[in-house]
């Protein structure tokens, strides 16, 4: 009876034990595949952001006084018909009137005598196709109407954002190749550190006269059914923070492309299998050789 306590005993801490180790395996990884499904969503959601930014930029034309109502009916089915702009918005100079008088404090136009603004169409175009160069082509292709006073725009603006999300672009491709390996070698590692612990048991398996394959087969399949875990458990974790960015951030649509998300999912979980299979499969293999050499 006391031969039997001792051994149960001895079982249930061996039992614990591994059920610790598993557990610990399960948060590395966890954690490994979340910070790689952080910089992934930056990358696909870099666009997005630089979108919103780009859409905000407004190409302003101002219309001459003289400027008929047929002429300003040509300009907006041209507008509309365009497919570099996203959203047209008119101004009349009456309101823009009534705008700077409560901004200024005063009436202005009965102290000068007559309306010195102009008639404004306030256009906004697609993000993906904005830069200096593409402005200034629409711009152009304005020019044809002869009522049109003046087109502004804030040229240095998207120069500036041009420039720094290229910048942002080439730095988060550079951090998402890092977090790629650190995340693959840290899965690597947190297999090997786990097998490590079972090195006797590979041992005994092998003075029985079990293959390779037999011995490798059941760690191959609790290290992949672990990340599989982890992958899911890590895409819950992004996508309820992103979530919640949306709530506080309802400018911005994190969720706008639904192909990204696919392909975000995919491939942190394809990349999880793929990680854990070849990391469990070769070093299991390496303890296969070592006992083997002994």
């Amino acid at each position: 009876f006391y031969i039997d306590l001792k051994l149960t005993e001895k079982t249930n801490y061996r039992r614990s034990r591994i059920s610790g180790n598993l557990l610990s395996l399960f948060f590395i990884n966890t954690i490994a595949l979340f910070s790689l499904s952080v910089m992934g969503f930056l990358y696909l959601k870099t666009s997005t952001v630089e979108n919103y930014f780009k859409e905000n930029i407004l190409v302003n034309i101002y219309l001459k006084n003289s400027s008929k109502e047929i002429e300003y009916s040509q300009l907006m089915k041209f507008l509309n018909l365009s497919d570099e702009v996203k959203e047209i918005n008119f101004i009349s100079k009456e309101d823009a009137a009534n705008e700077f008088s409560k901004e200024i404090g005063e009436e202005f136009v009965g102290f000068i005598g007559y309306n010195p603004l102009l008639d404004l169409v306030s256009v906004k175009l697609y993000g993906d196709i904005i830069d200096v160069f593409n402005i200034e082509s629409f711009i152009t292709s304005l020019k044809r109407f002869s009522f049109i006073e003046e087109i502004e725009y804030d040229k240095p603006l998207v120069e500036i954002l041009n420039n720094n999300f290229k910048k942002i672009g080439l730095w988060i491709i550079l951090l998402c190749i890092v977090f790629f390996v650190a995340s693959f070698i840290l899965i690597s590692n947190s297999i090997r550190i786990s097998i490590y612990s079972k090195r006797e048991v590979i041992k005994t398996m092998q003075l029985v006269g079990a293959t390779g394959e037999f011995i490798r087969k059941p760690f191959i399949l609790t290290h992949l059914r672990i990340n599989i875990f982890s992958s899911i458990c890590s895409l819950i974790i992004l996508f309820s923070i992103v979530y919640f960015m949306s709530i506080e951030i309802k400018e911005i649509d994190f969720f706008s492309n639904f192909k990204d998300i696919i392909v975000l999912i995919v491939f942190i979980i394809i990349f999880g299998i793929f990680s854990s299979f070849v990391s469990s499969y070769f070093i299991t293999q390496r303890y296969l050789k070592l006992t083997i050499s002994r």
